[in-house]
């Protein structure tokens, strides 16, 4: 029987799932699932999957159950995309495929560091900690997302980063969120969980839909 060990919840409705030595990748779309996946359009309690006791299946706040098995057959469904699965070691993410095949002289580090991640970003005290506190997953898979966002700024965006950039507009965020301007910034991005408005362009950056200025 397959027993789930860890659930970790990501943007647009994805979830990151591990058991054994393999880490599941799967996206939700709650508006085909009935009912009772209603409630999972709201990011915040999509977010709120946790493991049942026995890590036979995820729940929800509401009641729904996502069980192993379901996963373990790999078959999609309406309202379920299975988009593959990784090693453990990188689960959570999901700029790393970018990053191996699109991103030429790229060196991955091992475990990054708050003190690297904070120099890497030009942090001022405290921001490091505030965007920690805004996901919840453990401490070393997040500063590896960060370590992977920051490679991919440096090698595509800015080949010196620029002092304060976390706090410069991000015209994506604009564009996408026009009447939210308290998410403007990379750093209002990261620091509120809108992890998808500081990825999604690098995705379609890489898939040559826009280009850097």
């Amino acid at each position: 029987m397959t027993v789930l060990t860890e659930v970790l919840s990501d943007v647009h409705a994805q979830l990151w799932v591990t058991t054994g030595e393999r880490t599941l990748r799967v996206q939700l779309h709650p508006e085909h699932g009935g009912d009772a996946m209603l409630p999972l359009r709201l990011p915040r309690v999509f977010a709120a999957a946790r493991l049942t006791p026995d890590g036979d299946a995820i729940l929800w706040p509401g009641g729904f159950t996502l069980p192993a098995h379901t996963l373990e057959t790999r078959r999609d469904q309406r309202w379920l995309t299975h988009l593959g699965s990784v090693p453990v070691g990188e689960r959570y993410r999901p700029l790393l495929p970018l990053l191996k095949a699109g991103t030429t002289g790229v060196y991955l580090h091992p475990q990054p560091t708050r003190l690297s991640i904070i120099k890497m970003f030009g942090m001022r005290d405290g921001e490091l900690e505030f965007i920690l506190r805004a996901h919840r997953v453990p401490e070393e898979v997040m500063l590896h997302r960060l370590y992977d966002l920051g490679l991919f700024l440096k090698h595509h965006f800015y080949p010196e980063m620029p002092v304060g950039v976390l706090r410069r507009p991000w015209a994506y965020a604009a564009h996408r969120v026009p009447h939210q301007t308290g998410l403007h910034t990379l750093l209002a991005c990261l620091s509120w969980g809108r992890l998808d408005l500081a990825e999604d362009p690098c995705w379609a950056l890489a898939r040559a839909e826009l280009r850097p200025a």
